[in-house]
């Protein structure tokens, strides 16, 4: 077994809009979604509050802040996604933070899509993991091998054994985090793959 070097402080999953959307996207209605959420807990964590971002191209959207979690709808990158950002991990192997992180984040996506508001879907079958700790996880060649060993267990786990394709994202530009893109074919929905990491 491959021994955990990597134990970033914060990670983030982006599960893309599909489809993306053309234009802009209307973010309006995920504010007062984003709300009844803290209001009636339904997700998990700490939520505190709900921050506009709009209007501020290829930027953080509509951020649901929490205390150890945040969600949003995300624009960055140029690509939509709901972003969920695991925060105050406390020292915790990569690979169990980066489970953690994607069952709330399929949580969230559940939750947005059992509420019928918005038109976004976010799918599966591609998402963003991101270490955004660049002293634990150095944007590097490096890096990368490591957090890649790190996370083929679960990867292989969650999605089976060639279940899904892994890259490199951010290579070209080491100031930006260590991104692993997945690409999932196939990908369950959300309900089937949120009961296989665990409800």
């Amino acid at each position: 077994m491959t021994q955990s070097l990597l134990r970033p402080n914060r990670v983030a999953i982006k599960m893309f809009a599909d489809p993306q959307p053309q234009g802009s996207p209307d973010l309006e209605p995920y504010i007062g979604l984003f709300h009844h959420f803290i209001q009636a807990q339904s997700l998990e964590g700490l939520l505190l509050d709900v921050a506009d971002y709009a209007h501020i191209p290829d930027g953080p959207g509509i951020l649901l802040v929490g205390h150890d979690v945040d969600y949003g709808v995300d624009l960055g990158d140029r690509r939509v996604g709901l972003l969920t950002v695991r925060k105050r991990l406390e020292d915790n192997p990569l690979a169990d933070a980066a489970r953690d992180t994607l069952r709330r984040c399929v949580s969230a996506a559940r939750a947005i899509a059992d509420s019928g508001v918005g038109e976004l879907v976010f799918s599966p079958a591609e998402f963003e993991v991101q270490l955004l700790d660049r002293l634990s996880a150095p944007n590097s060649d490096e890096g990368y091998d490591q957090a890649r060993a790190e996370l083929d267990g679960l990867l292989s786990e969650v999605f089976g054994s060639g279940g899904c394709a892994v890259a490199r994202a951010n290579a070209e530009d080491p100031r930006k985090p260590l991104s692993l893109r997945v690409s999932v074919p196939g990908a369950p929905d959300t309900a089937e793959l949120l009961q296989g990491l665990g409800g």
